[in-house]
């Protein structure tokens, strides 16, 4: 046995003069004994837990002195301690930190160029389309019905708005049918375009007003403010003027719930036809050879009434200004746009037809060459 001790013993000292200075330190700072080199050591005897070693200072302190190849999601810094009572002032505290990890941001290969914004743009259809397709269009020659649709379409997207409408209409097919209506009954076909009960309670005044007085020519009642500031203020509650009479007003000004979005409407696709002076809004057996439409007097707010007014001057070759209405004649190159149709842009609230070429993107939507 005390052959076996001096030989453990001499092959200590050998391995304590074998080991580097350095690794001494290092193992001295762990406080763990140069033993565990040894290749007859025995690692039964440490914690499985390894974390209690990563808990140590020294090691976080050695982990941060090493110079890893890569970068770790952990890392440590240093900061210095407000010194306490008795202590270093100088104490060097390792305070581990957590490093963000900061994603590239995802450029897709097939959009070269930011899609157009859906709010800000509207399908453009070839200015020798039949149509532009607004509903207004369908309904030019029944304004009960276009007045009631505007009703419908008043803050509300036509995509929602439509199916429901024609359900009223199927409904409600006439404007006795409308004005007899429960407005229960109407209140719960409209639910989902909210609004309702104010919408309901204007479709029924509308339609039993309609039948009481309905709208003609040479009889015109004022608008408040339409379409500009102060117009109609010259202009008593109730009166009546006839189309002699030069101040502003409007002959379907009276009915409930016929706002600047109504009036605009119906002044672009039914007024010329009501006063006797064309069979369509287009001008179709204008009875007087200067005849002006009254479209192109109409300068409305509502971003889709806007649209169809630009694809109409360009039909004729003009850029149309919605501020203004001031026009000015159209490039070769919008009208070549314009004649093939694509998607118009919304620019100061103006309608801007692109020009660039257009192309699909593999996965549906449209995007610019």
């Amino acid at each position: 046995m005390k052959g076996r001790t001096t030989t453990l013993s001499k092959a200590t000292k050998s391995l304590k003069r074998s080991i580097p200075e350095e690794t001494r330190l290092i193992l001295q700072q762990l406080g763990l004994s140069s033993d565990i080199l040894s290749s007859d050591s025995d690692l039964s005897h440490f914690s499985d837990d390894a974390s209690s070693i990563h808990d140590s200072p020294s090691f976080s302190h050695l982990l941060h002195l090493s110079s890893p190849k890569h970068p770790r999601t952990n890392d440590f810094e240093e900061t210095f301690r407000t010194p306490t009572k008795g202590g270093s002032p100088n104490k060097l505290c390792i305070v581990p930190t957590t490093l963000s990890l900061v994603k590239p941001p995802k450029v897709s290969p097939y959009f070269p160029k930011p899609l157009v914004d859906p709010e800000s743009c509207i399908p453009f259809p070839p200015i020798d389309a039949p149509s532009f397709g607004l509903v207004q269009e369908q309904l030019a020659h029944d304004p009960f019905r276009l007045l009631i649709a505007t009703i419908f379409l008043n803050r509300t997207r036509g995509g929602v708005a439509l199916p429901v409408l024609f359900q009223v209409f199927e409904q409600f097919p006439t404007v006795e049918a409308m004005a007899t209506a429960d407005i229960s009954d109407l209140v719960a076909m409209i639910h989902c375009l909210g609004f309702q009960n104010q919408r309901a309670r204007k479709c029924i005044r509308l339609a039993q007003t309609w039948l009481a007085h309905q709208p003609r020519k040479c009889e015109r009642y004022r608008r408040l403010h339409y379409p500009c500031k102060s117009d109609g203020r010259d202009v008593r509650p109730q009166e009546c003027i006839d189309d002699k009479d030069p101040r502003v007003a409007w002959e379907v000004a009276h009915l409930p719930g016929v706002g600047a979005y109504s009036l605009d409407s119906w002044r672009i696709f039914c007024r010329d036809e009501l006063r006797g002076l064309a069979e369509d809004w287009k001008g179709s057996g204008a009875t007087t050879p200067d005849f002006v439409p009254e479209w192109k007097s109409v300068l409305p707010q509502d971003k889709e009434l806007r649209a169809y007014l630009t694809w109409m001057w360009l039909k004729e070759g003009w850029v149309w200004d919605r501020h203004t209405g001031h026009k000015t004649r159209a490039s070769e190159k919008l009208m070549r746009s314009a004649r093939r149709g694509g998607v118009a842009l919304e620019e100061n609230g103006n309608w801007v037809l692109e020009t660039s070429p257009v192309k699909k993107a593999v996965n549906g939507l449209t995007t610019w060459c």
